[in-house]
This record gives structure tokens, sequence and C-alpha cells, in this order.
């Protein structure tokens, strides 16, 4: 059965992924406007995009890291899946590529080192990440089986620590040579991904909600961070995006403990929730060809509602037909076990 508020989650998630995608028409929107709305808008939402794939690897250790598999099941189910998908999308994007390079004639090694290679198409990199998490999955698996409260809040607190360093280094230019194995995206992210759905009680989570401290202690955060960017950026006359990663973890979950204390009460926006939750990985795959098809959106609407809203809609209207186009396409046999 599937948790609604984890399909939220995803949801969430890809939008962000798609807004990160779309370069300066929203996510880099910020060095090309002095100040204004859409400074202030663009440079915090920048920020905030990066917690898309630390979602998607904190969901995936809410679900797989309580399944009991034998590696063979693993290589089967999961691994085998993804393998497929890196070597059956990347053929077709390749296609594509082709396809617009009318010149360029079909070559298995580069089809290979496509599918290789982490940059080539670059919003493929996720995959290979992915695989990575799950190759160790049985290591992740034992960890969480034997880990205690204690031992969560003491990662936690060590990333606190690393993060202070971060700091350091952006405002001395020195570099700690401090090496925790446990700060690695496929390790931290799927571990707090199953402590918060797993371990912490539900009614914890709904005090913190209720409370409403979540979402004041994730909005001072991200206000935090934007403001030291912005004053960075105008101190040293140059824009870097070192800003955007040094505090994801925080906002991660800080966003992961408030939707999880969402009440759904509705069983109708629940199926909706679900069965749109549902394409997401499919939307992943293919946004980078349902976007361009609505990119014409963001010069026609500028006029009336200004660049960074514009870009929102753009955004906002490519996950809803990716989302439609996954939809029906999952009712193809296979193609539903597969995306």
């Amino acid at each position: 059965m599937k948790k609604t508020y984890l399909e939220l989650l995803r949801i969430c998630a890809i939008i962000l992924v798609v807004f990160n995608h779309t370069r300066a028409l929203g996510y880099s929107l910020y060095q090309n406007t002095e100040s204004g709305l859409s400074y202030w808008l663009s440079l915090p939402l920048s920020i905030f995009c990066k917690i898309a794939v630390p979602i998607f690897f904190m969901i995936s250790g809410a679900v797989l890291l309580s399944k009991q598999e034998s590696i063979k099941e693993l290589f089967k189910k999961r691994i085998l899946r993804i393998v497929l998908v890196i070597l059956i999308f990347t053929f077709l994007q390749y296609l594509r590529i082709l396809r617009v390079n009318p010149d360029s004639d079909f070559s298995l090694l580069t089809y290979l080192a496509y599918c290789y290679s982490g940059n080539i198409i670059e919003p493929y990199w996720y995959l290979k990440s992915y695989l990575g998490m799950l190759l160790i999955m049985p290591f992740l698996r034992l960890l969480v089986s034997v880990m205690k409260k204690e031992h969560y809040l003491y990662l936690i607190g060590v990333k606190c620590v690393t993060t202070i360093i971060t700091f350091g280094f952006i405002y001395s230019g020195y570099t700690a040579n401090v090496t925790f194995l446990f700060e690695n995206d496929i390790i931290f992210y799927p571990l707090i991904g199953y402590y918060l759905a797993n371990v912490v009680e539900m009614e914890k989570i709904g005090i913190w909600v209720k409370k409403r401290v979540t979402g004041p202690v994730l909005a001072c955060v991200l206000a935090g961070i934007t403001l030291l960017a912005h004053i960075y950026f105008k101190s040293s006359e140059q824009y870097t995006e070192i800003f955007h990663s040094v505090a994801t973890w925080i906002l991660a979950i800080a966003f992961f403990v408030l939707v999880k204390g969402i009440q759904f009460k509705s069983e109708l926006w629940q199926k909706i929730i679900i069965a749109v939750g549902s394409c997401t990985f499919g939307v992943y795959l293919i946004e980078d060809v349902v976007r361009n098809q609505f990119v014409f959106l963001v010069p026609v609407l500028s006029g009336y509602i200004g660049e960074f809203f514009s870009c929102v809609v753009f955004v906002l209207v490519s996950v809803l037909a990716g989302t439609i186009a996954i939809y029906i396409v999952k009712k193809i046999p296979y193609v539903k076990k597969l995306i």
C-alpha cells in the first residue's frame, strides 16, 4: 500500500527537478537581474530545488530499506530494471540526438559511451547514482536493522559539523582534510529517509507540524542561505552555486517532515496524488523532451506575468503534460513495471 505523503513528495521533487533544468529561464534567472521580484524569487527557489534528488533518495530509503530481499532478488527486481532503463532510454535519447544532427551516423561505441557517461545526457546522471545506491542496498539494510535512534541523531550531528566545515571553506578558502563516508548522498539520505518514515513516530512528526515549527525552520534556513548567497555575490562580484548545496540536507529533512505531517482526508485527492506520484519516474525520463515543447510559453507570458512566474507556469505545464503522457504509456504491458 502506497503512502500518500511519499507520493506527494515525489510530485514536489519532480517539479523541482524540472525547474532545476530551466537554466536562464528560471533556475539562474537571478544572475540576469540585478534586483527586483524575479531576483528574490529565482535565487531562493534555485537553492530550494536542490532538495529534489535528496528527497528521491529519502523516499527510496523509506520504501526499500525495510524490505527483506536476497541479493539475487535485489538484482532481479531492481538493479536489472535500472540497467534496462539506462540502456533503453539512453538509446531513445541517442536517436533523438541523431535526428537533430542528421550528418551524424549511428555508432554502437558512441551509444555505449552515452550509457556509461553521466554527463553526456545530463539528466540521466541520477540513474547512475540510483544504481549505486541499489548496489549497496544490502549493506544499508544491515545498518538499519541494528541502528537505534541515537545513531541517526549522531549521523545528523556529524552532518552539522561537516556543514560548518563547508562554511569555513567558503569564507576562508582553506579545506579541512576531513572525510566522512556517510555524508555521501546515496548513504546519508536513504538512511535519514528510513529514519523519518519508519523510526520516528507519526505522533511526534504531527506535534512538530501542529506547533508550526517545521515550516518556519524551513523558511528561515532558506532565507538565511539566500541572504548569505546574495551578500557573497555582491561582495565578490561573481556568482557561484556553492551556497546551493550547503544546507540542502536541512531543507530536505524539514520538507520531508512537513509533508509527512499533512493529513489527507479526501480519498479522491489521495487517489489523484498516488496516481500522479506513480508517474514521476517516467516524467523524469522524458522531461527534457516534453519541456522543449513548451518553452515558447516563457516569452509569450513574460509580458503579462513577468519572467519568473512565466517560468513557473512553463514548469507546471511541462510536468502535467509529461504526467499525462506517462500515465497513458504505462497502460502498455511491461512498460508499467519498467517506469
